[in-house]
């Protein structure tokens, strides 16, 4: 499985996650059991969803002023989450390029999000990458 599809799956489920209740172990084990794929690359599947629960708010910290006129609750929760991931991978996957977090962002955006999150995404994370 490819990274891009660990990345689909990790939004996937951080989505689930936005609208669930139950504790995020069961939400996981739920998750395997109907996506039995991710085991393949499970150990960044994890990362990525556990990096994103457990600083939610650092992350959502760093992309928020470069949003433009947008608060962070006017966002669509896909393209929050795809942000999220991105900055995620940008600031702690020592492996993956900035670019490649970016541009991996920019395709879930086109396939998960509304007709402009692509380009919005593109923005607010090469602005943020500008800050570093």
């Amino acid at each position: 499985m490819s990274r891009i599809e660990t990345r689909e799956h990790a939004l996937e489920l951080l989505f689930q996650i936005g609208f669930r209740n139950d504790p995020i172990s069961e939400q996981i084990n739920l998750f395997r059991e109907t996506n039995p794929d991710i085991i393949e690359d499970e150990a960044y599947f994890l990362d990525i969803v556990y990096g994103v629960i457990n600083s939610r708010d650092e992350l959502d910290e760093k992309f928020v002023p470069f949003l433009k006129r947008w608060k962070l609750e006017r966002l669509p929760m896909t393209d929050r989450i795809i942000l999220e991931i991105a900055v995620y991978e940008i600031l702690t996957v020592e492996d993956i390029p900035t670019s490649v977090s970016i541009n991996e962002a920019v395709k879930l955006a086109k396939k998960f999000g509304t007709e402009s999150s692509s380009s919005y995404i593109n923005g607010v994370l090469s602005n943020f990458v500008k800050s570093l």
